[in-house]
């Protein structure tokens, strides 16, 4: 899962595109690249995009939309769609990860 050392959030995902011309994929990887939480992004063999991001400031929904937005279309299959409800789920963990201040074995918990 994890890209590279420096990050600790960076994950890639294969994203699968219907066939399409050649032109709105290279578009769409222009598009993806120049978002700043996206590290990477690449044609892999057939019809898969190959997308590294930084998964504490974006997630899979945002990378879709970025896709749908330039015209790329993308492979709507049942497996693709619980891949994709999985990816949203593991980056929501990131992000809350992310953002939460650690625990402390010498704090108590907050009392409500």
């Amino acid at each position: 899962m994890n890209e590279s050392p420096e990050n600790p959030f960076a994950v890639t995902r294969k994203i699968p595109i219907a066939s399409g011309s050649s032109e709105t994929v290279k578009d769409a990887l222009h598009h993806l690249v120049e978002f700043e939480p996206v590290l990477g992004a690449s044609r892999s063999s057939g019809n898969w995009l190959k997308v590294t991001y930084d998964a504490s400031c974006i997630g899979i929904r945002d990378v879709e939309r970025m896709l749908d937005e330039v015209g790329a279309a993308r492979d709507e299959g049942v497996i693709w769609s619980i891949r994709s409800a999985w990816y949203a789920f593991l980056d929501g963990n990131a992000k809350s990860n992310a953002r939460s201040s650690g625990a402390c074995c010498n704090r108590p918990p907050p009392r409500a």
